[in-house]
């Protein structure tokens, strides 16, 4: 069988006003003239003739058509109500990346929000010319900038979601935020975001709701997928890197069953939501900031917490991103966690401080993938702003 080979295209922007569907159709073109890419994921606010173009050509390549979908998001034409937010542990609405509405998290216990956004799904797949659909955005907002700030849920309906379930949310909110006070605290919270509840070095209360927020994100992502099964569609799931996956909500044990494939996002190179020294130098840089840790110390924390080979300097980490040998690890724990069809996301954009990469780093990664025997690539996050010489590098 060969490898599967995926490109997410056409990701929500002010530059898809201007798109021709020629020019959409021409660039996906010169993709498959590289690459024998077998299914594209396309993004979610496209204008009818733009998308119908991309179908065309899809069809023309034999590949198949996925709508990339953020699930638990709003976006530019339809940012979420301020009461449909997720809440962080200071009671106040956790602010969107850039305050961007595309990264900004409904809850997925509140009625309201849960109705609208499979409303929404439901209304997508029926008026697309799709084959699929890539559930992106299958999370909780990720606490890494500030624990404090943009960890949560805690509004009213996690409450009673969580009473249902034998958990006191008020009383978790109260002990977690009195660990986040105290440095011996915070080292437990730290081991909590990235270990497994049996381990010894976690906090008991944090894991158990942690636990509960799995459960809670993979019952919602269960009913997006019921929508999409109802309308004939493979499902692909978008998750971040395994590492990671804990802290915002993901279980890949038990979301792997609902999909056909699982998209992994170890980025190593990413310095945006999702890109692990991102994420990783949030965590970094609060406890340096909030918490007063020497920078060689936070860094040996998140190390040892993380099981990552990571540098003792911060710039370092800036500047070179993860080695292929942490990406290799965490395509790893995806399959040690179960996930049966593994497609690793791997940079191939070129955006200026978000992505700057060498051929030399690319093909490091794409043997670390190679090596940790994946069953395919999603070449990420969007073919409109990736160099075509690029896809050249990539061997399946």
């Amino acid at each position: 069988m060969m490898p599967a080979l995926a490109i997410q295209y056409l990701e929500d922007g002010p530059h898809l006003a201007q798109l021709s569907p020629e020019g959409a159709a021409e660039k996906l073109r010169s993709a498959f003239a590289r690459l024998p890419i077998d299914r594209v994921l396309i993004g979610w606010n496209l204008r009818p003739d733009v998308l119908e173009a991309c179908a065309v050509e899809c069809a023309r390549a034999g590949a198949a058509l996925y709508r990339w979908h953020p699930l638990l998001t709003g976006d530019a034409l339809q940012p979420p109500p301020p009461d449909w937010q997720t809440i962080a542990l200071s009671g106040s609405p956790i602010a969107g990346f850039q305050r961007m509405p595309e990264f900004t998290f409904v809850c997925p216990n509140h009625p309201a929000a849960a109705e609208a956004v499979l409303r929404r799904l439901e209304g997508a797949l029926e008026n697309g010319p799709y084959q699929g659909v890539f559930l992106d955005r299958i999370r909780y907002p990720s606490p890494a900038s500030d624990p404090v700030a943009s960890f949560g849920c805690f509004c009213a309906n996690c409450q009673r979601a969580a009473a249902e379930e034998g958990l006191n949310l008020n009383a978790v909110a109260e002990e977690v935020a009195a660990a986040l006070r105290s440095a011996t605290g915070v080292r437990r919270v730290i081991h909590t975001f990235f270990r497994p509840a049996t381990d010894p070095s976690v906090d008991s209360t944090l894991a158990a709701l942690l636990d509960f927020r799995e459960r809670t994100i993979t019952r919602f992502v269960a009913q997006a997928v019921e929508v999409a099964r109802k309308h004939g569609m493979a499902v692909g799931l978008d998750t971040f890197s395994p590492t990671l996956c804990r802290m915002v909500g993901q279980n890949l044990r038990t979301l792997d069953p609902l999909a056909d494939w699982v998209k992994i996002m170890s980025y190593g190179h990413t310095f945006g939501p999702a890109g692990l020294p991102f994420e990783l130098l949030g965590l970094a840089d609060w406890l340096v900031g909030h918490h007063n840790f020497r920078e060689e110390d936070a860094l040996a924390l998140l190390a040892e917490a993380t099981g990552l080979p990571l540098p003792r300097h911060r710039d370092t980490l800036r500047r070179a991103g993860l080695s292929s040998t942490a990406l290799q690890r965490e395509a790893e724990r995806a399959r040690e966690a179960g996930v049966r069809v593994l497609l690793a996301g791997i940079e191939l954009v070129e955006i200026a401080g978000v992505a700057e990469l060498d051929e030399a780093q690319i093909r490091a990664d794409l043997a670390a993938f190679e090596a940790a025997g994946v069953d395919g690539l999603a070449l990420s996050w969007d073919l409109w702003v990736m160099p075509l010489e690029r896809l050249e590098l990539v061997r399946i």
